[in-house]
């Protein structure tokens, strides 16, 4: 198994991948720019992409991703309760200043709980409401894709549009039931584990 990282575009968003090791096949978590950066990087390791998971629609999380399903003809899956943020992207992105953004085309919608069977591997959906009404982590055994729910030290803002402090309060909650030795790859900044979170971050050492 392969896990991977390209930091893409102004917000320093992460893109994960995902590889097998025996397909070359990979998964594409959250695409957010610079789309040839991203090609470079699997061709520098060998992979060719499968699918796209979007945590959630903001536009820095989305930039890429019409651009790579295009020229690898990938589908691509959000949550259900995602389309509304999605919907708002293109012009949450001209009022940010991202110029060219593209909505890619949905293909797979998701649900909490749903298991997903991609390349050999077995991803579980979990729907953490709080930063968008949409926004889910994707968990493997013990390597958590976090999107923007949780972060080393710090968690996703809910003060835009579709966010609820209260929601992402119990997405925590729900989060902090994984093992401690859960890795956690989130959608800005540097991977962290449940347990080291558990142990330093404010925002769920409050929690109950």
């Amino acid at each position: 198994m392969i896990i991977e990282s390209v930091e893409t575009g102004s917000f320093v968003e992460n893109t994960w991948i995902l590889g097998d090791t025996k397909t070359k096949h990979a998964i594409i978590f959250d695409p957010g720019d610079n789309a040839s950066t991203i090609v470079s990087k699997l061709e520098y390791l060998d992979l060719l992409p499968v699918f796209i998971l979007i945590t959630h629609a903001h536009p820095d999380h989305l930039g890429a991703a019409a651009e790579l399903q295009k020229r690898f003809d990938l589908p691509l899956a959000i949550h259900e309760r995602e389309l509304e943020t999605f919907k708002s992207a293109k012009n949450t992105a001209q009022f940010l200043g991202l110029i060219n953004f593209q909505l890619p085309e949905i293909t797979t919608y998701l649900h909490d709980g749903q298991v997903l069977e991609i390349n050999n591997h077995h991803l579980q959906v979990l729907h953490t409401p709080g930063h968008t009404p949409g926004s889910v982590c994707f968990l493997k055994g013990k390597h958590l894709f976090s999107g923007d729910t949780l972060f080393r030290g710090s968690v996703g803002r809910t003060d835009l549009p579709g966010g609820s402090m209260r929601q992402l309060n119990q997405s925590l909650i729900r989060l902090k039931q994984l093992p401690e030795d859960t890795n956690v790859y989130p959608g800005h900044g540097e991977s962290t584990s449940i347990g080291a979170e558990l142990n330093s971050n404010p925002f769920l050492k409050d929690l109950i």
